[in-house]
């Protein structure tokens, strides 16, 4: 019975100092938040934009100016011909799927 008695004891302890140390923690940071060190705004400097004097007109004609159409007619003839090939592929496949006739020597066949 005595065992017992200072389980429930030391049990009861525990919570107690978990609990203390948890709001005495939780106090801390919620003070932390509230004071000055916790706004963002207080350290943070103003953001200017080095892109609000840009006018988009005058980038895009140099831009225009400087790099040529891109010529796609080859990217173009590459996708024809590999559909081209799947299609010779598929039909090759059907053909060799069909059984050959047989032959017979001098006998022509139709």
């Amino acid at each position: 019975m005595d065992l017992l008695l200072k389980t429930v004891a030391a049990f009861c302890i525990g919570i107690g100092a978990m609990w203390g140390v948890q709001t005495l923690y939780v106090k801390t940071i919620s003070e932390a938040l509230q004071s000055d060190k916790g706004r963002m705004s207080a350290g943070m400097p103003e953001f200017k934009s080095p892109f609000n004097n840009i006018d988009g007109n005058k980038l895009r004609d140099a831009l225009q100016q400087q790099y040529k159409p891109i010529d796609t007619t080859t990217g173009q003839r590459l996708g024809v011909e590999s559909a081209q090939r799947r299609i010779d592929q598929i039909v090759r496949g059907a053909q060799n799927a069909v059984p050959v006739q047989r032959s017979y020597p001098g006998v022509p066949r139709y």
